[in-house]
């Protein structure tokens, strides 16, 4: 599905099934011996991420929700041992449950003898970040996306007091990435962290240093801006001089049809 052009990633090579390392073009590598946090968004060729207009804001409207993006998603899901959402993201996408087989349902038997080779549970634990804890605890991803926990601050987790018995709630002093990180890899016990908590959580990451790779689809579609529509970028809440930017050294590039697939570290 995937033709790799470039791969100088890093790590160890995951157990793959036969048919996810076809699918994929090759190896997937991480490093196993520390923690790693790693993101995934998809953006059009121009930047945005997503369309900001009620109702219209789901990744899948800027993908196009091509299978090759949609294959990636679900694949670095799958070896994650936990994935990190922000609550912005859970409000644009409710029906969503942040498992391998809920976008990507086709490979859920290799998804399972990946997780089993790697002897992890049989899914990602579910970490939602909201500083307010003002969540709709009726959704998808608490009834069925379990395991999952909510990290939130003090005050927060006084709203969830009456949260179900199987959302665990962690309270922090603050909900910064370092924090949010941490509680993570606690509550996980593993150290393969994905984050798909959205263009601010995102500036957060990339702000204190708390991110080491980003997985970017770029989607052969332009959105274009105005001041009417703003329309939102890969980041948002963060702004850095050009003297403090972040650089980033490619690692891995494959394509499919019109799609790029990169694979950034943080330099």
């Amino acid at each position: 599905m995937l033709d790799t052009l470039l791969d100088r990633s890093e790590g160890r090579d995951l157990p793959l099934p036969a048919a996810l390392a076809e699918r994929y073009g090759g190896p997937l590598r991480f490093p196993l011996d520390q923690t790693h946090v790693f993101a995934n968004f998809v953006s059009t060729i121009d930047g945005i991420v997503s369309f900001g207009l009620p109702g219209r804001s789901q990744a899948a409207l800027v993908s196009g929700g091509h299978p090759a993006d949609l294959f990636i998603l679900a694949l670095l899901r799958a070896v994650a041992d936990a994935v990190i959402v922000g609550a912005g993201t859970l409000r644009q996408e409710p029906a969503s449950i942040w498992t391998p087989e809920h976008v990507f349902p086709q490979a859920a038997d290799d998804f399972a003898a990946l997780r089993k080779a790697r002897r992890k549970p049989t899914r990602p634990l579910t970490v939602i970040a909201s500083a307010t804890g003002d969540l709709d605890l009726t959704l998808p991803a608490f009834s069925e996306g379990e395991p999952i926990v909510i990290v939130t601050t003090e005050g927060g987790a006084r709203r969830l007091a009456r949260a179900p018995k199987h959302v665990r709630i962690r309270a922090l002093a603050a909900t910064s990435a370092p924090a949010i990180v941490r509680a993570a890899q606690e509550e996980s016990g593993g150290r393969l962290l994905l984050t798909e908590g959205g263009p601010t959580l995102l500036g957060s990451f990339l702000r204190d240093g708390a991110l080491d790779e980003l997985f970017l689809t770029i989607s052969p579609r332009i959105a274009g801006r105005s001041e009417k529509e703003r329309r939102i970028s890969l980041v948002e809440g963060a702004a850095f001089d050009p003297a403090d930017v972040r650089k980033q050294r490619l690692s891995s590039l494959k394509t499919a049809d019109d799609y790029l697939f990169l694979r950034f570290a943080s330099a």
